[in-house]
This record gives C-alpha cells, structure tokens and sequence, in this order.
C-alpha cells in the first residue's frame, strides 16, 4: 500500500502534522505585522447562544493548536511593550482577520478563549444574539459596563471595543475559564515600542521679556491608540512619560533654558511654556466630550486643558528637576504643587510638608509661581496623586 508523503507525515509524526501553520498580516499602528495561527481553530461550528453550547465552543477550542496563535500574540506583547489593553487591542484585530467568515458571535468567544488562557480572570455573559467578554481589573474605567462578582469588579471589554456605554441587564455564563486569573491593566506608565510616526511642531512660550521657540517631533503613532483609549482615572495620565522621540527632541532644549539656574526659576520656565505654547480649550469644545490627555497629546495638539497642561507639568518638574509633587484637584481645576526648598508662597501642606502652588495653566505670558490661582484662594481641594 503506497501513502501520500502528507499522510505519511501524518501517521508518522502526528504532533508535526498538528502543528501545521498559517500566517495572517496585521497593521498595528505603524507596525505591520505577521501572526501565526493554526488552521484547526477554524473548526466548522454552530455555537448558539445556550450555556452548554458556549461552554462546549470554549472546550473545543480547547483542544486546537492555539498555543501557535497565542505565543505569537505574547511574544509581540514583549516585543512592542504593549500594556493589557493594547494587547487586547492586537489580539481583536487579529481574530478578525482570522474569523473574517465567521460570526461576529465566534470572534467574541475566540476572543473570550484566548484573554482566558493568558491567564486573566475572565466573565462571559449573553443577551439575545450577543456575547460580551468581561474581565476583572483593580482600576477605575469610566463610562463602561461594569460587573461584581465576590468582590471583584469585571469591566465589559466588548463594549468598550465597540464605543458602546449603554447597561443591559445580562445573562452570566455559570462557566468560570481561569478561576484564579489576574487582573487586567489599563496604565499607561510604559508607551508602547512603535516605530515612530513623526510630525515636528514649533512651540513658541514667553520667557524673561523674550520669545522662545522649540521644535518638537510629536509622535501620531500615540495620538491614534488614544484616540479609542478607554477613559481611565486622572491620575494614570498624569503618570504616564513621553515617548523617547518627544523627549529626546523637547528635553535638550528645556535643560539648556534651565541650566545653571536657581530651582525656583527653573520652575518659573517651565511652567511659561506650559502657560504660553498651547491654546486653551475645553475638552468638550475641543473633541465634543471628556479628552484627558497624556504628555505627547499634549504637544501634538495645538490646544488643552488644565488636567493636559497638568500631565505635561508634572513629567517636565519630575524629569529635569526631580522635585516632589503633589497634584491638587479642586472642584473644577487641576493644579501641582512643588517642594521647593527656602521658597517663600501660597504653599498647601501635605504629609508635613509645604507644596508651593505652580499652576501650569494660567496666567498666559506668566512665569510667576508660588501663588494659588485666583479665585481658589478659600476653595476646598484634594490631592490626587503625588511625586515622591
């Protein structure tokens, strides 16, 4: 009896034959990508939205090569630096490359597969034609679907992926895939390693009676993944950096202004070009609804509020001068406020410690420091994040 060499292969080597490959091209931002899967995840289904048959299409899966898929999404996870979200990011755009003739219903639980078997504590839950995949997490997202079970706070990713904010009441699949899973992130205190999108922009601030310009190469790769970025706590974009373009064009030229300077004129400095280089505009005027913004939005867009103004601030005094910091929320307004040793101002206290008021909003045209702004003096405030 003669074989034919693939079923030969086959019978021989059955662990070859399974892992047999296809490759699928993904844009990710500037990057073009290529992800390798295996073509038995494309099994023929006719999942329907009952608990035993979502629960047997996780099972079936189960039983796939995936390992192909999933170590390729990790090890590009390492590679481009991506935090949770942005890896779920790929991994969605990746399913929908390789389910383009599926259902949107089988997208969704592939999906569901994979986030599960990276090791997140996941949730399943149905209502009608659709599924939504939940995932739990420590951190505040607002304006999304949210979930509790036994404590633990779940955030709807579907809805999120698809800019939907409505609550529904929904169905929970009794069927817990990582019983022990961690918890997803949405921090932003790495950026991601894009090969760079550049666009300069000339940034012109007054300081000391004269003039100033800066050129500064502001990256469109980070404009874009924030663009459809989830709406996360104040204080996650006030953490996060630059990215190494930004910096390595902004930062010479500010280090140059500032040297050799006492540190309450440096600060005086920075905070004219936070004051001065950018228009002031209203998150709802400017995008038509809540647009906080990380310090590369910042440069990037000709206008920002004072939470923007505040992000950049806070990277600018940590980076060049590292100096402690508190940021102060009043009702309205965002301010810092910065140790500055032997200064003399309308400081707040912290902890025992006195944080001079440098607001980096307003006045335009100003380098003044030390004072709270006007009409603030009697208002109440808290401190939402802090610098050593």
């Amino acid at each position: 009896m003669r074989f034919s060499i693939p079923l030969l292969l086959a019978l021989l080597c059955p662990g070859l034959a399974r892992s047999s490959r296809q490759e699928v091209a993904i844009p990710f931002f500037s990057e073009q990508l290529t992800v390798a899967y295996s073509p038995d995840m494309l099994f023929a289904s006719s999942v329907n939205i009952q608990e035993k048959s979502l629960v047997g299409y996780y099972q079936r899966l189960n039983q796939t090569d995936f390992s192909v898929l999933l170590d390729d999404l990790n090890r590009k996870k390492t590679t481009l630096g991506l935090n949770d979200w942005l890896y779920y990011d790929l991994m969605r755009r990746v399913v929908d490359k390789i389910y383009v003739q599926k259902k949107t219903l089988e997208r969704e639980l592939v999906c569901w597969f994979l986030l599960s078997q990276s090791g997140y504590d996941t949730r399943l839950t149905y209502l009608d034609d659709r599924v939504f995949l939940y995932v739990y997490t420590k951190e505040e997202v607002f304006e999304a679907p949210m979930i509790e079970e036994n404590g633990r706070n779940y955030v709807n990713l579907t809805a999120l992926n698809q800019a939907s904010r409505s609550q529904q009441a929904l169905y929970l699949l009794n069927f817990v895939a990582q019983p022990k899973g961690k918890a997803f992130s949405f921090q932003l205190t790495k950026l991601p390693n894009l090969t760079p999108r550049l666009r300069p922009r000339k940034l012109h601030f007054m300081f000391e009676g004269l003039m100033r310009e800066i050129t500064v190469q502001t990256d469109e790769n980070v404009v874009q993944l924030m663009k459809s970025y989830p709406l996360i706590a104040e204080s996650s974009y006030i953490e996060a950096p630059l990215t190494a373009t930004a910096a390595a064009s902004l930062l010479p030229e500010l280090r140059e202004l500032i040297e050799g300077r006492q540190q309450d004129q440096a600060i005086a400095c920075l905070v004219a070009f936070t004051r001065s280089a950018f228009i002031y505009k209203e998150d709802k005027e400017a995008f038509g609804r809540s647009k906080p913004m990380i310090p590369d939005e910042v440069l990037f867009y000709p206008h920002s509020d004072c939470e923007d103004r505040v992000a950049l601030f806070y990277y600018l005094i940590k980076t060049l001068l590292d100096l402690p910091m508190v940021v102060v929320a009043y009702h309205d307004h965002l301010t810092i406020g910065v140790a500055i040793p032997g200064y003399r101002g309308s400081a707040v206290k912290h902890k025992g410690r006195e944080f001079f008021i440098c607001d980096p909003t307003g006045p335009v045209n100003s380098s003044e420091i030390g004072f709270i702004p006007e009409g603030y003096e009697n208002e109440s405030f808290e401190i939402i994040s802090t610098y050593k």
